[in-house]
């Protein structure tokens, strides 16, 4: 029976294949020979798509890696392959591990292989069809994983219940206890390192107890800093996952100095000296990697202890134990400043850091070229970490003390926006430029000189106007459309090019890159004088009307006087 079964899915199956061979030579004309084939020729290539294949493709997320047969236990909802090998080959696809954790296959019937790893139920399968079909050897595919169910708990916001993917890490899996408590598996893998600014909790020691009773831990702050997978393993069918709080007892740890990046962290019990350079991100190449200072508090005060190379491995950390990574002989070598605009060699040189002066940099540069204009050059700190202008203005701590009214801190604010970091400097002025220091990372621009005058404010023409050294402020004045309607004539200014000094004229001399500028008359002023003028028109025609009045008066009696004296003729 078993026989006449196989030979019947046997000739179902050459049918499946030889249909589209079949309905192409009826569309070509060739009916008369579409049974006239070679059998064996027929079964040389065989094309197939898989159907189910392209199915699970369109709705699964890809996972990460593949699945390790060795250690993936089976389960409810599983869908896989079988492959079996014997008097025949049966190859079953899509079969599914029901809730009761079985595969029904033909001829076997039910085969329980929840809770055993891949090999084990390839095992299984292989005792249980040796009876009616004589197997050989037994292969299991996975064709979709079941997503994972895993339990959070602990100090996080959300804890309880939760479903993930397979081959889903712990980073992955606590991101919903700890930010949002979604349950949705439609979500795409979220930035997971976001959680670690949601609150303080013990990431470098995240318990997890297995289903068959076993325990690991987590380590998340090592695998951000340091990518090692280990510490953020595979989150596995019926985890329990512990998260606890941290507080401001939590001990600690601490990396800085000459590393890539310096880090406080939570203490682990075991941490040495090399893992904790390896969360620092390792050693700057300033550093001086010979040793290690280790500062550790103890009863008579801090105390520090010099590790070398051979013993960071070794060397056991305490809780609250301070890294510093020493730098070397060559620290801040790397330092530079840029020198922009008009100079011989514009570019970024090498200094040494607050001992180069400006007149050094300047003369590293090449000098000045012929086009430049020194008066209105400036400098730009870099205003870095290792930077700070000593004399940096804080604004906030002036308020708090100030006895400013509203308009006065208003104005206060105004001013601490102007110029940030900007240092005016006269680049003829060699006795200044010596004792100016250059920092790392600071900018000297040197402007290009134009031989221009700008003149702008209460004038018609506003604008930029050739410089002339015998011209005077009213002739520019003049070649700029003279004075607007509102301006004050009393109130004309110099600004001087690069420090923008404010000068009335006579005061200083135009020079090229200076500014002219017009005030306008106060609005209050203006709005006076408006006033005025329109009571002194009022005022005229009063005045005009009154002779008119007075003129009309007099020759009406002037009339009637000489009506009486001609009646008294007549």
């Amino acid at each position: 029976m078993f026989k006449h079964r196989f030979y019947t899915q046997f000739l179902g199956v050459l049918f499946f294949l030889l249909i589209p061979s079949l309905l192409s030579a009826q569309r070509n004309g060739q009916n008369e020979d579409a049974f006239n084939f070679d059998l064996t020729k027929a079964l040389q290539g065989i094309y197939f798509q898989d159907p189910l294949g392209a199915q699970l493709a369109s709705r699964i997320k890809p996972l990460e890696g593949t699945i390790d047969r060795e250690s993936y236990v089976l389960g409810s909802n599983d869908l896989i392959s079988i492959e079996i090998e014997g008097t025949q080959k049966i190859m079953v696809r899509g079969v599914l591990v029901n809730s009761q954790g079985d595969v029904i296959l033909p001829s076997i019937g039910a085969v329980s292989v929840a809770s055993l790893t891949i090999p084990e139920a390839e095992e299984k399968i292989k005792t249980a069809g040796e009876s009616s079909i004589s197997s050989t050897s037994v292969r299991i595919s996975i064709d979709s994983p079941r997503p994972i169910i895993f339990h959070v708990t602990g100090g996080v916001p959300y804890p309880g219940k939760y479903l993930t993917l397979p081959q889903s890490r712990i980073d992955q899996a606590i991101f919903s206890s700890l930010t949002s408590g979604s349950r949705d598996l439609s979500n795409s893998i979220p930035n997971s390192s976001d959680f670690l600014k949601n609150g303080n909790y013990s990431f470098r020691s995240i318990q997890i107890f297995h289903a068959d009773g076993t325990k690991s831990e987590a380590d998340l702050i090592e695998y951000f800093r340091t990518g090692d997978l280990s510490s953020n393993p595979f989150v596995k069918d019926g985890d329990l996952i512990s998260v606890t709080p941290t507080n401001r007892e939590t001990p600690k740890v601490s990396i800085s100095g000459a590393v890539k990046a310096d880090f406080e962290f939570e203490y682990k019990k075991g941490d040495t000296p090399a893992l904790i350079l390896e969360l620092g991100g390792g050693f700057e190449e300033v550093a001086d990697t010979s040793k290690l200072y280790i500062y550790r508090r103890g009863v008579t005060g801090i105390e520090q202890i010099v590790v070398e190379p051979d013993n960071w491995d070794s060397f056991q950390l305490l809780p609250n134990d301070r890294v510093i990574a020493p730098f070397g002989d060559e620290f801040d070598k790397s330092a530079s400043a840029w020198v922009y605009g008009e100079v011989n060699i514009p570019g970024n040189f090498p200094i040494e850091s607050g001992a180069t002066t400006a007149l050094e940099l300047l003369q590293t540069a090449g000098g000045l070229s012929p086009d430049a204009l020194p008066a209105a050059a400036y400098l730009v700190r870099s205003g870095g970490r290792k930077n700070e202008i000593p004399n940096q203005f804080n604004a906030d701590l002036m308020k708090r003390t100030s006895d400013q009214y509203l308009q006065g801190l208003e104005y206060l604010d105004a001013e601490t926006k102007l110029s940030q970091n900007q240092v005016f400097i006269d680049l003829t002025d060699n006795s200044q430029l010596q004792g100016l220091r250059i920092f790392d990372g600071d900018r000297l621009y040197i402007p290009k000189d134009d031989q221009t005058i700008f003149v702008f404010g209460q004038v018609n023409n506003p604008g930029y106007f050739g410089y002339s050294g015998t011209k005077t402020v009213n002739e520019y004045i003049t070649q700029a459309g003279g004075f607007a309607l509102s301006a004050d004539k009393e109130r004309i200014f110099i600004l001087k090019a690069g420090n923008a000094t404010w000068f009335k004229v006579g005061e200083t001399e135009l020079s090229s890159g200076d500014k002219i500028f017009v005030d306008r008359q106060p609005v209050e002023e203006l709005n006076a004088r408006r006033a005025y003028e329109i009571q002194r028109a009022q005022l005229k025609n009063q005045r005009t009307q009154l002779i008119m009045t007075g003129l009309t008066t007099i020759t009406g009696l002037i009339t009637t006087y000489l009506a009486i004296e001609n009646f008294r003729r007549n």
